[in-house]
């Protein structure tokens, strides 16, 4: 199915763009400003930058330029009945016509109500969430410097500031956060401190492998069921794909039958 999504992009982007602004005209030919937005997009990451400027897309304009010149002098010389550019061309059209055919065909797919509604009833065991907290930390090497470290915090410095400061913890230029972790997902001690802690309540130096912690719960999930409304996108995403992918089978298995497959 990769793949496949693949093949529709690359058709998607081929198509004319509409309402889009002439750069330049080469005989009967024109560039237009989604020509080059095109092209700046198709170059490596190094060079975006130097091109995306004003005197950047005027030299891909020209690159552009060059290309349809270049372009009359094939055909000039016949080049358009030339059998191996005419089977580039037969390759690219089935290419093309694939990637339509799926992206036509993928328009159509809908998802209701009651699918999603059925869905959710049938699998609520996969929507299980257990208990959750969103915390900060601080990362010191000794208990003596978490100490003076809280100190500062409780005389009115904000926790995120020392964390950037003072924290040798990869999460210092974050101020220290984590993001959302179940208990299963850190060491004991600091998952036990954790979830002990109360809303914006801040931890005594907590002892682990990589040194002693402060850490402070700023947001908690209690363990439960998700509600429909938290998993109809992921839901509405799962059924529309296990109906791509049926759809396509199906195609596949009629098509298979009306033209037969030899592989060597």
């Amino acid at each position: 199915m990769k793949k496949i999504v693949l093949i529709i992009l690359i058709s998607l982007m081929m198509l004319p763009a509409a309402n889009a602004a002439i750069v330049a005209k080469v005989g009967t030919l024109e560039i237009t400003d989604k020509d080059v937005d095109t092209r700046l997009k198709q170059l490596p990451p190094q060079y975006k930058a130097t091109y995306a400027s004003e005197a950047g897309r005027k030299m891909l304009v020209e690159q552009l330029v060059q290309e349809k010149l270049i372009y009359f002098q094939a055909r000039s010389e016949k080049y358009d009945t030339n059998a191996l550019v005419l089977k580039q061309l037969e390759k690219a059209k089935q290419r093309l016509m694939v990637g339509q055919y799926i992206a036509d065909v993928f328009k159509k797919i809908q998802v209701t109500e009651k699918e999603l509604k059925t869905y959710y009833d049938k699998n609520k065991a996969m929507f299980v969430q257990k208990e959750q907290v969103k915390a900060k930390h601080i990362l010191f090497k000794t208990q003596e410097e978490a100490l003076t470290a809280k100190e500062r915090i409780l005389k009115g410095e904000s926790f995120e500031d020392v964390a950037k400061a003072l924290s040798i913890g990869p999460s210092a230029p974050k101020g220290g956060d984590l993001g959302w972790f179940e208990k299963e997902q850190m060491v004991p001690e600091f998952a036990n401190s954790a979830f002990s802690l109360a809303i914006d309540e801040i931890s005594d130096p907590v002892k682990t492998q990589f040194g002693y912690h402060l850490i402070k719960v700023y947001e908690k999930k209690v363990a439960g069921t998700k509600s429909f409304a938290d998993v109809r996108t992921e839901m509405e995403r799962t059924l529309t794909g296990n109906k791509q992918k049926e759809i396509m089978e199906e195609v596949i298995r009629k098509a298979r039958e009306e033209n037969p497959v030899t592989t060597y």
